[in-house]
């Protein structure tokens, strides 16, 4: 048996997600992908150029200098604070600390988060100036 009515189908617009405000922080968060691509082919190319000699090392250190390139590299840099950000926020969610008896909030497994981010980036920075 057929039928003469037509099927519901509900329409989707392009540009559905920006109606609300959490879909849009939501794209803006996928969208830091896009600079982190910028940084890693960034990293390639150093790598290759400093394997190259002196020469390809000092091209390439020029090219970074280029006004161009810091302005990529600083947005780059936000995104990727934006995104660590969200991703320390949401880490409590999953971990679901209970001690006690009790569970334990969100603020102290954020501040842990941030804490060894920042003593893992002056390590870094201390053996990449100092060694």
């Amino acid at each position: 048996m057929t039928t003469k009515r037509k099927p519901y189908v509900r329409t989707m617009t392009p540009t559905w997600w920006q109606k609300l405000g959490f879909y849009r922080f939501y794209m803006i968060r996928e969208g830091t992908a896009v600079p982190t691509v910028w940084f890693s082919i960034l990293l390639i190319c150093g790598l290759f150029s400093l394997k190259s000699g002196p020469e390809s090392w000092a091209g390439f250190v020029s090219f970074l200098q280029n006004p161009i390139v810091v302005i990529l590299n600083l947005i780059t840099l936000a995104a990727a604070l934006l995104h660590t950000k969200t991703w320390f926020e949401l880490a409590p969610k999953a971990a679901n600390i209970i001690i006690k008896d009790e569970k334990m909030g969100p603020e102290p497994v954020i501040k842990g988060l941030w804490a060894v981010t920042a003593v893992a980036t002056v390590v870094i920075l201390f053996v990449a100036l100092f060694w």
